[in-house]
């Protein structure tokens, strides 16, 4: 805290979070923080010839069996296009299965292969590594404030982006 933010009476002080360079620097550490997270995932997945999209593809349906390409589609704010590519490339790599839902034939829910949870796996223990490292270094009250900033920030899964 700086001496000027000091001399600020205490009821002023509850909103000093909300200024401009506060959300800037929060926005800066998100971004740094995702390059982190994802680091170790880049080399993986382009030695596999995949990308992020791919990535995001292969846990979004391990956390969530039977999404469909719709929900993904929402989810990702990606184009129709490339979510379609994506999913080509996964299914053609036998990571990934499109099936028939048998009360509703439009639907085509999605769900991984072995080979799909293996490769989710690995990626998705690489992301523990770094978050559990950094959860141990900022405590649990760090750790339940994070989740409470990221709630609201967040779209249910399946979710339109607007």
């Amino acid at each position: 805290m700086t001496a000027r933010t000091m001399d600020i009476p205490s009821s002023a002080t509850a909103h000093l979070y909300l200024r401009e360079d506060r959300i800037r620097q929060s926005y800066e550490a998100m971004m740094l923080a995702w390059r982190t997270l994802n680091a170790d995932c880049e080399s993986l997945l382009r030695e596999k010839e995949l990308g992020p999209a791919h990535h995001r593809i292969l846990f979004l349906t391990a956390a969530h069996p039977g999404i469909t390409p719709t929900a993904l589609l929402n989810s990702l704010g990606i184009t129709k296009q490339s979510l379609g590519r994506a999913l080509g490339d996964l299914r053609d790599r036998k990571l990934l299965v499109q099936e028939e839902d048998r009360h509703d034939r439009r639907r085509r829910p999605l769900r991984l292969t072995e080979s799909g949870e293996a490769l989710e796996r690995e990626l998705f223990l690489m992301i523990r590594e770094v978050m559990t490292r950094a959860y141990r270094e900022a405590g649990m009250t760090a750790v339940e404030g994070f989740r409470r900033v990221l709630t609201p920030l967040q779209r249910p899964v399946g979710s339109s982006v607007s």
